[in-house]
Formats: C-alpha cells, structure tokens, sequence
C-alpha cells in the first residue's frame, strides 16, 4: 500500500502534467518568434510537407501564405467554394521568412492564386521594417512566384492597423500607397486594403473586430477581410462563381 503522502504527492504531480507542457510549447513558441532566422519555422514547414504525402494534392488552389493571422484564418474552404484553397500560415513568420521557404509553401502547389497576409511581426518582436524596407520584401516574393508564370494572380492583403499599435497608421498608408503604385503596372498582381472595412469613424481600427490582445483578427474582423477577398475572386474569375451563382 502507498502512504498517503505519496498518494498526494503523485496527484499533485499529475495536475501539474498539463500546466508543465503548457509552459514548455509557449517556452518554445517564444524562442521561435525571437530567433530571427528563417530555419526557426523549419518544422512547421516539414509538417506540411509530411501531411501532403497522406492526402491527394488541391488542383490549382488558392494558397494563403503569412504567419499568425493566417493560421487564425478559419473556414477558407467553405467560403471561397468552389475553389480549393490551402492555409500555409507559418507561426509569426515575416514575408522574409516566406520567401525563404517559396518552394514548400508555394511553389510546390502550382497555385491558381497566393494571397499573402503580412503580420504583426513584420513591425515587432520579430522585425522591425521600415515601410520601403516591407514594400520591398513584398515585392521580392511576389516577383519570383511570377516569374514562373504558374500564378495566374497574387493578391497582397496590405498590413492591417491594429488598436494595439495605432501608432503605426501612418507607415501602413504608406506602405499601403507604395504597394498600390507598384501593382498597378501589372494587371496579375492585386492590392487589397481591409482597413477601411476594420476601421471606426475616426478611421483607426475599431477594437470588436479584433481580439483581447488588440493584435489579431477576431471572427467578426475574419467574416469581413473573407468576404473582401470572396468579392475580388468572383470578379476576377467569373467563370467559376459565374457558374456556381448561375446553378
């Protein structure tokens, strides 16, 4: 028979188990988004890879690449129906990061279309760009993927003003003007710019479209930033949505 101190003890040492492992993937999430190289999300990227080989490959899908925001983005398939659509969302990763990885995360697909969705960490914690220095690195991921002449559009979601960081409204609309000058020279690349639709009277991000962290999208931000991109897809395809509204 165990004393009943060591009964206690063992009890004790179980409710723990789960507060313990709790601290140990937030420990190693922290470390992830600190380390700044790309290799930081190296395993995540393997994950898809492996979880590619059990299911049959998407027929020119969408693909949706960024970090946080987009592995938050939920219900893609149901709402850009009829077309496939793969959620590449990488921790915190930056475009930097993104463009390290093209191949495995966008690439290898043969996409329709990519939609990017820059993060919070492209302005802190991970990186701290400037607004040419992002512009930049838009335009260097975006340039390659076309120049394989596979992606028939890339959209670019521009940085989205948070009631976290308002402060940074000013470097958002420039980036936001930088990246709509620079894509209207080609017709393939399209610039969608969300906040007007997340903003208040005011014009600064209205706070019960985003989580507590005053950071990242809640799901009444989500339904709006998804019904955007839905209304940009069916007028540059109307061939597929034509169809379905048509059924």
């Amino acid at each position: 028979m165990y004393s009943w101190k060591t009964i206690r003890t063992l009890a004790a040492v179980l409710l723990l188990l789960p507060i313990v492992h709790l601290a140990i993937l937030v420990s190693q999430e922290a470390y992830s988004v600190l380390d700044p190289s790309p290799e930081a999300w190296a395993d995540e990227v393997e994950s898809f890879a492996k979880a590619d080989q059990l299911e049959p490959l998407a027929t020119n899908p969408i693909v949706i690449v960024g970090g946080r925001r987009v592995t938050l983005w939920e219900d893609l398939e149901d709402l850009l129906a009829p077309m496939a659509v793969l959620n590449r969302g990488v921790g915190d990763a930056t475009v930097n990061d993104i463009t390290h990885y093209y191949q495995q995360l966008i690439g290898f697909y043969n996409a329709h279309s990519v939609v990017l969705l820059p993060g919070e960490s492209e302005f802190h914690i991970r990186d701290n760009k400037s607004a040419e220095e992002l512009i930049a690195a838009v335009r260097e991921l975006v340039e390659l993927d076309l120049s394989h002449s596979v992606t028939q559009k890339f959209y670019v979601v521009t940085p989205l003003k948070t009631p976290l960081h308002a402060d940074g409204n000013d470097k958002i609309d420039t980036i936001s003007r930088g990246l709509k000058n620079w894509a209207d020279s080609d017709e393939r690349i399209k610039v969608l710019d969300a906040n007007l639709l997340l903003a208040d009277r005011n014009g600064f991000a209205k706070p019960s479209y985003f989580r507590t962290d005053g950071v990242n999208l809640n799901e009444h931000g989500y339904v709006r930033l998804s019904l955007m991109l839905r209304s940009q897809l069916e007028r540059d395809n109307p061939g597929i949505y034509g169809l379905v509204e048509a059924l």
